[in-house]
């Protein structure tokens, strides 16, 4: 037991900014111990539990009142929140337990949760016959942030064996979830049937597999480091200019790919989407506009250059709003903002915004005459679907300013502001 109680007050001490420890309490062996170790160490700061009731088995009920039963015995606040998954499947469950987990911490919160160095060579192993790259081989991280906190699973090196042996010795009472019985589940299947043969064969199986997670997680951030390098690189009008992304080597263009999609989007692509992405738009011809449709974004050529964009695309409203320079403003797509400038418009200015509707003229600032919006949307490289949603700032029933593109004459002040304004792209 010491062991156990030393490994925790190290894990724990990664986290000095703490306000509160968050014990995710399911009821099982792992995390009853877990709230049990805590409870020993006596932290300075306050330990609360908290259960999420799936409600995917009769008994739920009672489970919530088993962890209930136990906070009270170890004197720690009980919370519980009740949660519907889309399905009965591990994935529904889990979504719909994190994002309780997410909507629950507060700023300050640690969120400690139970998984162990089994658990860990499951991910590892599961992954693997899933077929995952280099991020996903780095199965669960020691600690990562969590919506307004920080998550940590501080059992992390130590066996399940272990975890058996300590709360043998402190008579514990857990819950068993009988679906942990079924082998129909690809986890469960794995601890029931292959990871036993495996520790046996392999006695160091958990720490070797451990090891290598640590190893992808660091090749990982590397990668990232050099997409991110290179994704600076290849920045262009809102989007990834396609001549220099193809300088790049076939490795370091699927990299950038990657990350960017995923950094942008919250999708991390599959190999088979990786490669008809790069087929798709780095190898067809550079009149092509061809669509990619990933769920909730797409992503579309233009000019050379490819950008990621919200699917559908949004609905601007026809009408007008009044704003004053220097006001920034959240729009269909994208943000009004402004920047200093040698001339621009003056600060307080009132203004009309409104979008285009067609059919608009300017007499932009330094060329000598009026152009039509559409020929100035068509010189500034603006792909056509995203014109309808370019903003224009009014004065009067003129054109004035066309944001993130010119200034008209006749408008503009020493010392002023100049308006910017991005549909979409990188941040």
């Amino acid at each position: 037991m010491p062991d156990l109680l030393v490994g925790l007050r190290q894990q724990l001490d990664t986290c000095p900014k703490v306000r509160r420890w968050v014990v995710a309490l399911s009821g099982g062996l792992d995390s009853s111990l877990l709230l049990f170790l805590l409870q020993r160490l006596e932290p300075s700061q306050p330990v609360i539990a908290l259960h999420i009731d799936h409600q995917l088995q009769s008994d739920s009920a009672l489970w919530a009142e088993h962890c209930h039963q136990l906070c009270s015995r170890l004197n720690i606040p009980f919370n519980l929140i009740r949660v519907t998954p889309g399905s009965a499947s591990e994935a529904s469950a889990r979504t719909a337990r994190y994002h309780a987990f997410e909507s629950f911490l507060q700023p300050g919160d640690c969120l400690l949760l139970a998984q162990h160095a089994d658990d860990q060579a499951e991910t590892l192993l599961l992954r693997l016959l899933r077929g995952a790259g280099v991020t996903g081989l780095a199965a669960m991280p020691c600690s990562r942030p969590l919506g307004q906190g920080v998550l940590l699973r501080p059992l992390l090196q130590q066996s399940r064996a272990r975890l058996e042996q300590g709360a043998l010795e402190l008579g514990l009472e857990p819950i068993e979830d009988p679906s942990n019985a079924s082998s129909r589940y690809d986890r469960n299947f794995l601890r029931l049937k292959v990871l036993p043969t495996l520790k046996q064969r392999w006695p160091a199986l958990l720490s070797r597999c451990c090891e290598t997670a640590a190893v992808m997680r660091e090749a990982s951030e590397l990668l990232t480091e050099r997409a991110q390098e290179d994704i600076s690189r290849c920045e262009e009008r809102g989007g990834l200019g396609l001549a220099r992304l193809n300088l790049l080597s076939q490795a370091r263009q699927r990299n950038l790919l990657h990350v960017w999609v995923s950094e942008q989007s919250g999708h991390r692509l599959g190999r088979t989407q990786l490669l008809q992405l790069e087929k798709d738009f780095l190898h067809a011809r550079s009149d092509a506009q061809p669509v990619f449709r990933l769920d909730g974004h797409q992503l579309r050529r233009y000019q050379e250059v490819l950008y990621l964009l919200p699917d559908p695309l949004p609905v601007v409203d026809e009408g007008e709003r009044d704003l004053v320079v220097g006001e920034s403003i959240e729009l269909p797509l994208g943000c009004l903002q402004w920047q200093p400038a040698q001339r621009g418009l003056p600060v307080g200015q009132q203004l009309t915004l409104q979008f285009r509707r067609g059919g608009e003229r300017l007499r932009p600032l330094g060329r000598g005459g009026s152009v039509s919006l559409k020929q100035l949307l068509q010189e500034a490289g603006q792909p056509p679907w995203l014109r309808y949603c370019q903003p224009l700032l009014m004065s009067e029933g003129e054109i004035i300013a066309v944001p993130g593109i010119t200034l008209c004459e006749a408008v503009t002040s020493e010392g002023g502001l100049l308006p910017i304004w991005s549909g979409f792209g990188l941040s």
